[in-house]
């Protein structure tokens, strides 16, 4: 953080893990809570809230993921080339 803004513009900046006073402020990473803590210190994953990824059938697909239809199999450095120079 610079030095040369003033108190009132510090104010209004974002709060993070390193001006939050201790135990103040957590940020975490995004993620989503797949079950719960007992009160035995365990931890039970409900089935219903683990992340769950829809991959489509590709069998028989003509085009390979990410790659044009229209792109050449060769790179455009080689292409212009025809036998040893």
């Amino acid at each position: 953080m610079s030095w040369y803004i003033s108190r009132a513009a510090r104010k209004r900046m974002p709060l993070t893990t390193k001006k939050a006073k201790k135990g103040g402020f957590y940020k975490g990473n995004r993620a989503t809570s797949e079950g719960r803590h007992t009160s035995k210190g365990r931890y039970i994953i409900n089935p219903l809230k683990r992340l769950q990824l829809v991959i489509p059938d590709m069998t028989g697909f003509k085009l390979k993921p990410y790659i044009a239809a229209g792109a050449s199999r060769f790179p455009p450095e080689t292409r212009g080339e025809t036998g040893a120079s």
